[in-house]
């Protein structure tokens, strides 16, 4: 769906204070979690994204019969602002993932858990956005996701699907090289 930049960006609006909050909850807890299980969880959380990420593309993005018709927009025309209003994400995120950590793992551990999968969705959207929208300079991380994100819009559909790393794209065999003669002009 196209939006407004404020829309674009409203995750950066609502997911942040949520976090406080949930934080806040965590920490009112006469037994507060230890500091250092808190980050392993976030940490955890933060590198879960990164698959969570891979898989969404890959396998909702491209075959989910309104989704997939929704990113081949996006693929149309990578320039306009398409993607999920941010009350949907949130939605979404409190009842699919936060509701689920927090019954499972506890509400601190799962507030840390939700915290950091949190933050890789922002920094997703971030990343995402950069690498349509900006020219960042040569050898910096987000040139080369910017490289990496362009080579799935222009050769081929079927591979790199992670935008913020080509991890999983490495583990799952569907990297997609830059053309030989091409690597020393990105260099």
């Amino acid at each position: 769906m196209k939006m407004s930049r404020l829309g674009y960006f409203s995750e950066f609006l609502l997911f942040p204070p949520l976090l406080v909050v949930a934080t806040l909850w965590a920490y009112r807890s006469p037994t507060p979690a230890h500091p250092v299980g808190l980050a392993a969880l976030y940490g955890a959380g933060l590198s879960a994204w990164t698959l969570i990420e891979y898989v969404l593309h890959r396998a909702v993005f491209h075959h989910a019969p309104i989704l997939s018709r929704i990113h081949e927009a996006h693929h149309h025309d990578p320039q306009d602002l398409i993607g999920t209003p941010g009350w949907a994400s949130a939605s979404i995120g409190i009842v699919v993932v936060a509701g689920p950590l927090c019954a499972t793992l506890g509400f601190d551990f799962g507030a840390a858990a939700t915290a950091g999968l949190a933050t890789g969705y922002l920094w997703y959207v971030f990343v995402h956005y950069a690498t349509h929208h900006w020219r960042p300079r040569r050898n910096t991380y987000l040139y080369r996701a910017r490289l990496r994100h362009a080579r799935h819009h222009h050769m081929s559909e079927s591979g790199n699907f992670g935008v913020t790393t080509g991890f999983w794209d490495h583990v799952f065999g569907t990297a997609l090289e830059m053309p030989e003669g091409r690597r020393a002009e990105a260099g």
